[in-house]
C-alpha cells in the first residue's frame, strides 16, 4: 500500500511545551508564559514564582550575592509527624538551602538593597515562618542597617509553622523588633505582598513596611479560608481576602503588575533615598 493511504501519526507535543493557567484554565505556550513572568496573558492571573525566579526579574544581572545559606538548619525538636521528611525535601539538591527565606545583597538599577524573599515552594512548607526564618529575617535587617541599605521583603507565606509551635509565634516579635530597628535608624524597609500573604506573616513583618506593594489578586489575610469560615458570624464581602480590598481599605499602598514591578521598587528606592 502506498505510504500516502497510511493515517499518518497524532502529533504529539513536547513534554513541557504547554502549561495550564490555574485560575482560568487556559493553555498557554510554555516559553511565552515564562516570558510574561509567569502571567496568564488571557486572565491575568499571576501564578506563583520560587525564590530564585523572583531574584533573576528583580535583581540587576549578576548583582545578587546570597547570604545565610546554609549556616541555620531547622530542629524537630516538637517531634512533630512528617516535619523531618519536608525539612529534607526542602534541602534536597545539589546546592541546596536549609530554609525557605532566601537573604542576599543586590542592586535594582544600581541601587544597593537587601533582599528576604520568601520561597513558598521550599519543603512543602507554604513559606511559613519558623525560628531559622525568624533569625534569617533578623540578620537581613541587621545587614541593611550595618550597610544603610533598604530591606526589601518578598512575602509569600502561610503564616507561623505549626510544627514548631510557640517558637514560631516567637518570630513575629522578633522580625516586628527587626523592622522596628530599621525605623529608629531610618532605613527603608518595602514590603511586596504576593499569593497567599497570610496569618503570622501579615500579622508582623509584612504589615510593618514604610511602602506596602501588592501583585494583582494576591491572597492577603490573617487566616485561611476554611478558619476564617468558622469564626464568621456575618458574612463578609466576596473578596474581603485579597490585594484589592486590602488597598481599598488603606491596608497597603498599590497594587502593581508583575512586569512593572522591578520599575516601581527602583523609583520607590530613589525616592527613599536608599
Amino acid at each position: 500500500m502506498p505510504d500516502w493511504f497510511r493515517r499518518p501519526a497524532p502529533a504529539v507535543a513536547p513534554e513541557g511545551a504547554f502549561t495550564k493557567c490555574t485560575t482560568c484554565g487556559a493553555i498557554l505556550y510554555t516559553k511565552d508564559f515564562e516570558r510574561d513572568f509567569k502571567v496568564c496573558i488571557k486572565c491575568g492571573h499571576h501564578h506563583r514564582l520560587t525564590a530564585d525566579e523572583r531574584i533573576a526579574i528583580t535583581a540587576d544581572e549578576g548583582s545578587f550575592v546570597e547570604f545565610g545559606r546554609r549556616e541555620l538548619r531547622s530542629e524537630d525538636f516538637l517531634q512533630f509527624p512528617g516535619y523531618v521528611d519536608k525539612l529534607v525535601a526542602g534541602e534536597d539538591g545539589d546546592d541546596p538551602r536549609t530554609d525557605g527565606l532566601v537573604t542576599g545583597v543586590a542592586t535594582l538599577s544600581g541601587q544597593p538593597c537587601v533582599l528576604a524573599i520568601s520561597d513558598f515552594e521550599w519543603g512543602r512548607l507554604a513559606g511559613t515562618m519558623g525560628s531559622v526564618f525568624g533569625e534569617k529575617f533578623a540578620r537581613a535587617a541587621d545587614r541593611a542597617l550595618d550597610e544603610k541599605s533598604a530591606l526589601i521583603t518578598f512575602c509569600a507565606s502561610g503564616g507561623a509553622r505549626m510544627q514548631e509551635g510557640l517558637t514560631s509565634l516567637m518570630q513575629m516579635a522578633k522580625t516586628s523588633l527587626s523592622v522596628a530597628q530599621l525605623d529608629r535608624a531610618k532605613v527603608p524597609y518595602i514590603v511586596v505582598l504576593t499569593n497567599p500573604s497570610t496569618g503570622g506573616a501579615v500579622a508582623s513583618y509584612a504589615s510593618l513596611g514604610d511602602v506596602i506593594y501588592a501583585e494583582p489578586g494576591a491572597t492577603v489575610g490573617l487566616s485561611g479560608e476554611r478558619v476564617a469560615a468558622q469564626a464568621q458570624s456575618v458574612k463578609p464581602p466576596a473578596n474581603y481576602r485579597t490585594a484589592e480590598f486590602m488597598q481599598e481599605h488603606g491596608q497597603l499602598d498599590k497594587i502593581i503588575a508583575r512586569k512593572d514591578l522591578t520599575t516601581t521598587l527602583a523609583k520607590t528606592l530613589a525616592f527613599l533615598g536608599s
